[in-house]
């Protein structure tokens, strides 16, 4: 009938992630060389001989992921690179190049701008990873950036989100919650002496890639899938259980927690277990390697690796998330990773 319109789908409404699966559908044009496109933490294109192309990017918007009075140009440079080489890390690579764009208001400062580069620089260097170009343009309002990086692996190394089986144990490098707890210190929300402050604070605006770990835990040839905690561990292991086809169990008491997260959490009177559950950019990995070859396995990261690795419970076959708490009561619990237009 006229005079009738039909109501627009809002992208608040329809939300991230469902958005993301809309579009995934019919995207792959050119099947050849292509092994992974959307949906893990980077595409994988190959082989070339017996090694393949990681490929991750990241868009970080001011007001939106950063702002500037929370957060040093050099601090936020070196996180730009570090979110990047975190998903090559995350799928046993190793990072090899990047690709910089900036859409910068002209009002800003050059001096501002060079100390976010040497930022850039800092962690580049720190993994042996080039620079090799990129683009710039005016913007309207504040400061958007775009890192596009490259990694490299072995073909039959790489580790994806969809390999875990029932019967996997959970595995995790570091420590839960730092950089949640990080954030609401710089938001205000907590308050602590400054030694502390400081310690907790530097989690968030300066993580570390696991890549080292990552190649330790993809050469050994016994994880069945990996992923690098940026949503938060139980958001994050819902997308491994969700690509598997499976589910898991988590033992609260085998999350690891800082001491700083615990004395925070004295001075403050909440459970550090809940932040390091649902907190976000611990940028540790979480991955899974089949119950009988668990003893193997540690043995082989604890020989060739610096990291701690701490084990968090199991792979079930029942899809859907579960929480053992201390008294041994199992609780299910609603998984929904962080999603940019709903603001949840």
């Amino acid at each position: 009938m006229s005079g009738i319109k039909s109501r627009v789908l809002r992208i608040g409404e329809m939300g991230e992630f469902a958005f993301i699966r809309s579009i995934q559908d019919g995207s792959h044009f050119s099947p050849e060389g292509l092994i992974k496109g959307i949906g893990d933490d980077c595409a994988v294109i190959g082989p070339y001989q017996d090694r393949v192309f990681l490929i991750t990017t990241d868009l970080l918007v001011e007001d939106i992921h950063f702002i500037w009075d929370r957060i040093s140009p050099v601090d936020l440079g070196q996180k730009a690179v570090a979110v990047n080489l975190s998903d090559i890390a995350a799928m046993g690579g190793i990072p090899r190049h990047l690709f910089l764009s900036l859409a910068i208001p002209p009002a800003m400062g050059v001096e501002t701008l060079h100390s976010f580069y040497q930022g850039i620089k800092a962690m580049c260097e720190r993994y042996d990873t080039n620079v090799l170009g990129g683009d710039t343009s005016a913007s309207p309002d504040g400061l958007t950036i775009n890192v596009t990086a490259i990694g490299e692996a072995r073909g039959d190394e790489v580790l994806f989100r969809s390999g875990a089986k029932a019967g996997d144990k959970i595995y995790l490098t570091g420590t839960l919650g730092d950089s949640a707890a990080g954030l609401r210190l710089i938001k205000e929300e907590f308050s602590a002496p400054a030694p502390l402050a400081a310690v907790l604070k530097e989690a968030h605006n300066r993580p570390q890639p696991q890549v080292e770990a990552g190649r330790v835990i993809a050469q050994s040839g016994l994880a069945t899938a990996m992923i690098d905690v940026s949503d938060g561990v139980l958001s994050d292991l819902g997308h491994v259980c969700g690509a598997s086809g499976v589910g898991g169990i988590l033992f609260e008491s085998a999350l690891p927690i800082s001491n700083s997260l615990k004395a925070l959490a004295e001075i403050n009177n909440f459970n550090p277990y809940e932040l390091a559950l649902s907190g976000g950019e611990d940028y540790q990995l979480l991955f899974t390697v089949p119950r009988e070859d668990a003893g193997q396995f540690e043995t082989i990261f604890q020989e060739n690796s610096s990291s701690p690795i701490y084990c968090l419970g199991e792979i079930t076959g029942e899809e859907g998330i579960k929480i053992v708490r201390p008294g041994g009561v199992r609780e299910e619990v609603k998984v929904e990773g962080f999603d940019h237009f709903s603001g949840r």
